[in-house]
Order: structure tokens, then sequence, then C-alpha cells
């Protein structure tokens, strides 16, 4: 690198003494590194969340970036910690458990390496195998964002087709109706969002203030978690507090929402590959 590079942290851990820890040893590492929190609220060891964050920011950040994100329920045993280099430039530092997923998919992954824990591991923890947040990836990608060691020499490298990853399921859109499996369910405001583009809706002719009928299933349940039609509009304000809608994400994918209320926590639903979305034209 010819200049550091600023870190971005999320972690599961909540905000309080881990996070200091791993920013106070990226401070001794280099007290001139800059660091940014991402979120340190995601669910307890859900790799999948952490995937999907990691995958939201990235693209918002300059090329060269070094993430840290550890959600790292296998802490200890035999699981990698990698650094991947993406095809944009920047770098992921973390357990190799999931937490890669939608990078990958998207972005894509250039190269990935172990860290070697004899070089690039913060000294005098060896006998502690329960915060490698500390221990390993703060210490590892402090090194590598101030230019200490090159990506080279974060350790050996692996094939990139071993990288650990969750199932995706492709949308698809025949005969009127268009599936896609729920990429995220966010839990604060209890947004449900999709990984339909939202160009589909397009091609389907489907527009602003058109009703769809929308389910969301679980794998495995004989009823949908939720089923509706509701309209398909630009923001939560063009309908009445605590009726739902579908509008277009952030990302630009389709989403469903409620106004004022968390659908999420009022239906139960949470997302991965065997959580869907099915949408039909009223």
């Amino acid at each position: 690198m010819n200049k550091k590079a600023n870190i971005v942290m999320q972690t599961d851990f909540g905000k309080g003494i881990a996070v200091c820890t791993m920013h106070g040893v990226s401070m001794l590492v280099d007290p001139e590194l800059k660091i940014f929190d991402c979120t340190h609220d995601i669910r307890n060891f859900d790799t999948y969340e952490a995937s999907v964050s990691l995958d939201y920011i990235v693209d918002f950040w300059p090329a060269g970036t070094v993430f840290i994100s550890v959600v790292d329920p296998g802490v200890g045993t035999s699981r990698r910690a990698s650094v991947a280099k993406l095809k944009n430039g920047s770098y992921v530092v973390t357990p190799d458990n999931g937490s890669l997923t939608h990078v990958k998919a998207r972005i894509g992954i250039e190269e990935v390496r172990t860290i070697d824990e004899k070089t690039n591991r913060l000294k005098n923890t060896e006998k502690c195998d329960i915060f490698h947040g500390r221990d390993l990836f703060a210490y590892c990608g402090a090194r590598l964002a101030s230019g200490v060691i090159t990506y080279e020499e974060v350790g050996p490298s692996y094939a990139v087709d071993e990288i650990i990853t969750h199932p995706l399921i492709p949308c698809k859109a025949e005969g009127g109706r268009i599936t896609g499996m729920i990429a995220n369910a966010d839990y604060h405001f209890g947004l449900i969002c999709s990984n339909i583009p939202a160009e589909i809706f397009e091609k389907e002719q489907i527009g602003y203030g058109d009703f769809v009928h929308v389910k969301i299933w679980k794998k495995g349940q004989d009823t949908p978690a939720f089923e509706s039609d509701v309209p398909f509009c630009r923001s939560f304000g063009f309908v009445e507090v605590g009726e739902p809608l579908l509008m277009i994400s952030e990302s630009l994918h389709i989403q469903a929402a409620i106004n004022c209320e968390n659908m999420a926590e009022k239906y139960g639903i949470r997302a991965g590959s065997d959580w869907t979305m099915e949408i039909e034209k009223c």
C-alpha cells in the first residue's frame, strides 16, 4: 500500500470493552490509523448477517479499505483466520466461516490468505484462544492498513474455492410470478429485503401504485408467515401507519415493510435460504 488505509470494524460484541481493546491494539500498531465502526450489533454468532452487512457497506468506502469483521462462533478451533483481497481493491480480515459469502458472490475475491500467527499475532496472547478479534484480526488488520506488512506477508494463500459460504438462492421470474430469497431481515426497523432486483418490476410492468400479492414463506412451513395484497410505493409515507407495502431498498432490491412498525418482529421473519418471497401482480 502506498498510504495508510482506513479500517472499518464490525462485530457481534456490542460496543464495549471488547471493541475498545480492538481499537487500542490498532493504535499500538500505528497511532495514526483511522478506525471507523460499522456496527457491533450483529446478531450473536450470525455469520450470515455479518456477510450481508459487509456486502452493504464495501461499495461506499475507498478502494484499499481494510474491513475487520469478527463474528466468530468457532474461535479457537481449526476454522481459518483469513484476509481476503477483494476484486475492488479492498480487504476483509475475518474468520472464514461464511462471512465472505456475499462479497465473494457479488464483488469477487481475487485472493485469500491465512493469517500467520507466528508473525501477525499480538505478542504475549498465545495462551488465550477466545479473543482472536483482538489478538489476530485487529492486530493483523492494523499491520496491513498501516503498511507494516504487505498483503503477501499476511500468511500463506489458499484456493478461493475453499472459502466457506452460505447458500444463496437466485431469484427468478416466470409465469407472472417473481420469487427470491429473503436476503436481509433488519431487526431495528423490521425491513424485509429480498434478492429480487428492482429492474425485474420494470420487466414485469409493475409500477408505483400497483398492488401485488405477496407471500413470505419459511421452508418446511405449510402456511406463509405473511400473505397480503400490498401496494408498490416509493416510500413508507404512501401508506397509512400500520399498513404494509413494497418498495425499492437502498441496495436497489425489492423490500417489504410496514409503515412505523417492525415487520420482521411482527411476523417472525428472518433472512437466509430458508426464507422466500413470492410476488404476483393483482
